[in-house]
């Protein structure tokens, strides 16, 4: 019966005769059959780029560079918000009655400044509901945030093969597989994210050729403030030129006054004195970094122990 030794890769001496067999190869330079899906071996190196040795004279072949470890690093611009403005009362509501009604609505002219605006006529007023005042409405001055982001990789990786025409073992089956290099370990790698080892390269590793960025910033938002100080004091009167006031009071931010008074025949004017303008100072939100890269175009190594 003939016996053959399955080996290649270094310089071989192989003489076959029936029942005897010598050989000069080196142990493990062969691999068994891969499973679907799966290639190599390879010699793989992998740590800090600017220390990455060129691939070794036993597998001078570049088959694959990637990273591993993706850290990313980003911020967002400042966020920043309106002034508040002060708005005097739009109006006022003259009562026939009580406060509750009849009621006829006076409107102020839009921009209105507080000085004197007549309307016509209300004759036999009993009273009025003044209107508060208002403010402005807080605003971001940018409503999304210059972002900028970056990104590193903590790891990367090397991988080289005997040949881009590998040689085969002696019985066809088998695949030469180059000697393990200083720093290199020997692996089988797939283009996908297998989720288990061959048998004989138990040891798991990921690297990636890109990374996307999906990072983002919040858009910017703002907070109003709890309170606001907007205090004017309204007044009617009963001629057209505001010279004759006959009902009054002091009105505030989003706070209405009803007065009730018969003593006037009628009103015809109304006018608005500023006498506290405080309405507070918005508060700035969002512009937090958000996500960031992501690694795409993964392939897995399963290496050798110690790898």
């Amino acid at each position: 019966m003939l016996t053959s030794l399955i080996c290649c890769g270094m310089d071989s001496d192989v003489t076959e005769s029936s029942g005897t067999v010598s050989s000069s190869c080196h142990a493990g330079e062969c691999d068994v059959e891969l499973p679907f899906g799966w290639e190599g071996p390879v010699l793989l190196w992998s740590g800090e780029e600017t220390l990455a040795p060129s691939c070794p004279d036993a597998a001078p072949t570049l088959v694959y560079e990637g990273h591993a470890g993706l850290q990313t690093h980003g911020t967002c611009g400042t966020c920043a918000c309106s002034d508040l403005e002060c708005l005097l009362p739009t109006g006022v509501t003259i009562t026939k009655g009580t406060c509750g009604g009849p009621l006829l609505d006076v409107l102020a002219p839009p921009g209105w400044d507080g000085s004197c605006w007549p309307f016509p006529p209300i004759k036999d007023p009993e009273g009025a509901v003044f209107w508060g005042t208002s403010r402005t409405e807080c605003q971001p001055l940018v409503p999304q945030p210059e972002k900028s982001a970056t990104s590193t990789w903590a790891t990367f990786a090397r991988a080289c093969s005997r040949s881009s025409d590998r040689d085969e073992c002696r019985d066809g089956t088998d695949d030469c597989s180059p000697s393990p290099a200083p720093g290199f370990v020997r692996c089988v790698f797939s283009t996908s994210e297998a989720n288990a080892c061959p048998p004989n390269y138990p040891e798991m590793h990921r690297f990636h050729g890109m990374a996307e960025d999906r990072s983002s910033c919040s858009p910017c938002r703002c907070s109003p403030p709890e309170t606001s100080t907007c205090r004017v004091f309204f007044g009617l009167s009963v001629d057209s030129e505001c010279t004759i006031r006959m009902l009054g009071t002091m009105v505030g931010y989003q706070q209405r006054g009803c007065i009730l008074n018969s003593v006037p025949s009628q009103f015809a004017s109304m006018t608005a004195e500023v006498r506290q303008l405080d309405p507070g100072i918005c508060t700035p939100q969002g512009g937090e970094f958000l996500g960031g890269f992501e690694p795409t175009q993964t392939t897995t190594f399963c290496c050798e122990h110690g790898g």
